[in-house]
């Protein structure tokens, strides 16, 4: 039943917490890309906010199972590994079906459809896949131990500049792939070791919650930052990273990646213990039988 329930939780909230994010992110970057951050998106920021937190509902569902976010997590890594595997090419006519499926979307919603294309190609559904693949991997309902909490501190201090890399990695993805139109191999490799990474660094926080808040706090404190602070800080950097760290925030990518880390915190710190039965103990060899026993 535990099982049932975890994957219900999670494919529900996942889904309607990505639509959510989507819509509202993609239409806040259409909205503040135009008329910067008084441009009016108060209402796409706080949906695309809504839709993170559902994202982080999804990994909390491991607190009954780790069914739901190894399923989830699956999913979600999905897309980023077609999108690289199958390249979009259009200068040489070669299409891509995830693509075609994600641009399909324009007849449904516009920011429906941006904010789909940055979450698959920015890197965040491969850095949210492989971060519940690698904690639903690992979860085990048996206390956590010093040495697991140690290597889980380790790894959520990692998984920050893993998180750093995949980003950037994703950012340059998304721009040869969708804006100057030659797709780079390796731009694409790159995403998806970062996040394989990311997801292994992750992954000792099926075990401690520790290194999941670690990273998921310091993320989720960067994407409600990027949400509020001007492009204007950022003028230091080459024009190619400034549009990427202004899509990322702007359309809540970060900040999903973080609430999604502090909801499967949350779930490993609340989730039952089994704690090992007490063994029997063994009579010892040629002790004498106990009053009343059978001879």
């Amino acid at each position: 039943m535990r099982h049932l329930i975890s994957l219900v939780i999670a494919v529900v909230a996942s889904v309607a917490g990505s639509l959510m994010l989507w819509s509202g992110g993609g239409r806040a970057l259409f909205e503040m890309s135009r008329f910067g951050l008084e441009g009016g998106a108060a209402g796409p920021i706080a949906l695309a906010v809504a839709g993170a937190l559902l994202l982080g509902l999804a990994a909390f569902s491991i607190r009954f199972s780790p069914a739901g976010p190894l399923v989830v997590g699956a999913f979600a890594a999905l897309g980023p590994l077609l999108m690289v595997l199958l390249p979009y090419d259009p200068i040489r006519g070669v299409n891509s079906p995830i693509v075609s499926v994600l641009d399909s979307l324009n007849d449904v919603d516009r920011g429906l459809a941006i904010g789909a294309f940055d979450f698959v190609a920015c890197g965040t559904a491969a850095l949210i896949g492989f971060a519940l693949l690698g904690a639903g991997v690992v979860a085990r309902p048996r206390p956590a131990g010093a040495l697991w909490r140690v290597v889980s501190a380790v790894g959520g201090v990692l998984a920050l500049a893993f998180a750093g890399w995949a980003f950037a990695a994703g950012a340059d993805f998304y721009r040869r792939s969708f804006v100057v139109l030659d797709p780079s191999v390796l731009s694409g490799a790159s995403l998806l070791v970062a996040a394989l990474l990311f997801g292994a660094a992750i992954a000792p926080s099926g075990r401690s919650s520790i290194g999941a808040w670690i990273a998921g706090g310091v993320l989720t404190l960067v994407g409600a930052l990027l949400f509020v602070v001007p492009p204007q800080a950022f003028s230091v950097l080459p024009p190619q990273f400034l549009a990427g760290i202004t899509t990322l925030g702007w359309s809540g990518q970060v900040l999903a990646v973080g609430l999604t880390l502090l909801g499967l915190a949350l779930g490993v710190a609340l989730r039952p213990v089994s704690l090992p039965r007490p063994q029997a103990p063994q009579p010892q060899q040629g002790a004498a039988p106990s009053p009343g026993a059978a001879v």
